[in-house]
């Protein structure tokens, strides 16, 4: 029996040779290219029978990959099988311009994807991976993907010091959008969730931003170098095994606009953290001497006392002394940023909100308050 080829375009070459190994021990044999662009070429010299592709590529974007393969008469009918992404508007893009299925990510999307793989073309399924259980990657892949983190954070920072050197710009945005999302898909693979849900979060900013790069503001820019810096931190065996799940932390959020508070706790919601809201600083202070909090969100500007007022207040209560806050305002100024570190905060985010944003920097205060880091 001829065995079929598979070629697999993925950027990420800890990922690509993962999902190598799982899709050559199916027995099927295995090319792999690392952009778009080095996928065509190596479809018209091997002639695969299957195409998997991870839906963010470098060079050629993943779609016109595609649509290529689609447009050529003699690959017309040729099953196209995209990766899990946490994005869904980019796996629609692929679906849309003809992909024959984009997986969805599951406890063990290897599994998913040999089975897909050998649906295409036919092949009886074998069940070489049992789906009830969590994947457990090979000891060897998760020192590799380990040791490998310093290169990565390498080349996030300077794809984000191209960001800020060239604002506005998609490309450095783009590039930094790659990075990301390969270490994230690495990171769910792995199986620890909170390291997990902490690069879905960077990756949701990157992606917003990469889809509205006039939203690339100093703000946000800051809470992306914030979190790549931080997760090189999380990552030291020191570290990795003392975070936990984030979803247990309690959010208060003050803010005497109805608007803006729900607009913080959709965005708390979004990366699964639970949170309640004060509409004036005596609300927050009544719950303040109520409940401990993980992480308290700060409008600046509210009637009674202003945020840096409450902040002072809120110091002296025996519970908060160290309760990381975050200040909301529409002035993010270097004076606002003084007397918000004076009054005893931790960050300041600057009005309009970007919910991805907040999503991030409450992770980031969140595991610091975990591992006893904060400042």
């Amino acid at each position: 029996m001829t065995l079929k080829r598979v070629l697999i375009i993925e950027e990420d070459r800890l990922l690509g040779n993962f999902y190598r190994e799982h899709v050559e021990n199916a027995g099927f044999i295995v090319e792999t290219a690392r952009s778009g662009d080095a996928g065509l070429k190596a479809l018209s010299e091997r002639r695969p029978d299957a195409v998997v592709i991870d839906p963010i590529t470098p060079g050629l974007e993943a779609p016109r990959v595609v649509e290529s393969i689609r447009g050529d008469a003699a690959t017309r009918t040729l099953p196209i099988i995209g990766l899990p992404v946490a994005r869904a508007p980019l796996a629609e893009a692929v679906h849309r311009a003809g992909a024959s299925r984009v997986l969805s990510r599951t406890i063990n999307s290897p599994a998913e994807l040999v089975d897909a793989i050998q649906a295409a073309l036919g092949r009886e399924r074998t069940a070489l991976l049992a789906k009830s259980l969590p994947l457990q990657p090979d000891p060897s892949w998760s020192r590799m993907c380990f040791a490998g983190a310093a290169e990565t954070f390498q080349g996030l920072r300077h794809s984000l010091h191209g960001a800020l050197r060239e604002t506005g710009k998609s490309k450095p945005l783009r590039e930094l959008l790659q990075g990301v999302h390969g270490f994230t898909e690495e990171m769910a693979l792995f199986g620890e969730r909170p390291l997990f849900q902490f690069a879905a979060a960077l990756e949701a900013l990157v992606y917003d931003l990469n889809r509205f790069p006039d939203q690339a503001n100093a703000s946000t820019l800051r809470t992306l170098g914030q979190a790549i810096d931080f997760f090189a931190v999380i990552l030291s065996e020191e570290h990795r095994s003392r975070i936990e799940d984030p979803g247990t932390a309690q959010i208060l959020v003050v803010d005497d606009e109805d608007g803006a508070r729900k607009i913080v706790m959709a965005a708390m919601s979004l990366v699964n953290l639970r949170s309640i809201s004060a509409d004036c600083p005596n609300a927050a202070l009544a719950a303040l001497n109520t409940q401990p909090f993980d992480l308290i969100f700060l409008d600046v500007g509210m009637p009674e006392m202003n945020g840096f007022e409450l902040c002072t207040r809120l110091r002296t209560v025996a519970t908060h002394e160290k309760t990381p806050v975050v200040f909301l305002t529409g002035m993010a100024t270097f004076q606002n940023r003084v007397q918000s570190s004076l009054s005893g905060a931790n960050d300041l985010v600057g009005k309009p909100f970007s919910v991805s944003e907040l999503g991030l920097k409450a992770l980031i205060w969140v595991f610091k308050g975990q591992l006893g880091l904060l400042q």
